[in-house]
């Protein structure tokens, strides 16, 4: 892909991140009725149209093309939910597909993030260039950011939970990391 393809997709992707939010701060597209609503119609494109010109072409240029499918569905979902149907109204089960949808989101944004760190951090050559770890870096920190907030809306997040949790996790990624690829697990 060339250098102008991709500043073309990427300005495109930004003016539909733009057009979501203006249909949803400035005209409420939300509270339109009816489902074939004009603006509404417009605005489901939108949500789908912005993550896949973001996440398409990262997904390409760090070889992972399953992940552009993913943190479209994660990002389509979740501005679609947010946008008609309030986590509050519609019980637990909604509250946890936002919970879904708001990990994948998380992830999908940790994952560049992370391949990007550890390309410049790690030293050993098999791990710069695993997409392997930066997608299991990017699940727990998803997770990490995922279940933080689910207790703060129990009304248990202290900075000691916070902690204990982020140690869990940094203790798992370490044996993940001390795990030679392809040796006996026990």
């Amino acid at each position: 892909m060339s250098r102008r393809t991709l500043l073309l997709t990427f300005a495109a992707a930004l003016a539909a991140w733009m057009g979501i939010a203006y249909l949803l701060l400035a005209l409420d597209v939300g509270s339109m009725e009816g489902l074939l609503h004009p603006l509404r119609l417009v605005y489901y494109l939108l949500a789908i149209a912005a993550p896949a010109l973001t996440f398409f072409p990262l997904a390409r240029l760090l070889g992972m093309r399953t992940w552009g499918f993913e943190a479209t569905l994660s990002w389509t979902g979740l501005v679609l939910l947010i946008t008609f149907l309030r986590p509050d109204v519609g019980g637990l089960p909604a509250y946890l597909v936002c919970m879904l949808l708001y990990f994948g989101a998380v992830a999908s944004v940790l994952l560049p993030v992370g391949y990007a760190l550890g390309f410049k951090l790690l030293t050993l050559r098999v791990h710069r260039r695993d997409t392997g770890r930066a997608r299991r870096e990017a699940y727990l920190g998803a997770l990490f950011v995922t279940l933080s907030t689910a207790m703060n809306v129990g009304g248990f997040l202290n900075p000691l939970n916070a902690l204990l949790l982020a140690l869990i996790l940094v203790l798992v990624e370490s044996f993940a990391l001390a795990h030679k690829p392809g040796a006996e697990l026990y």
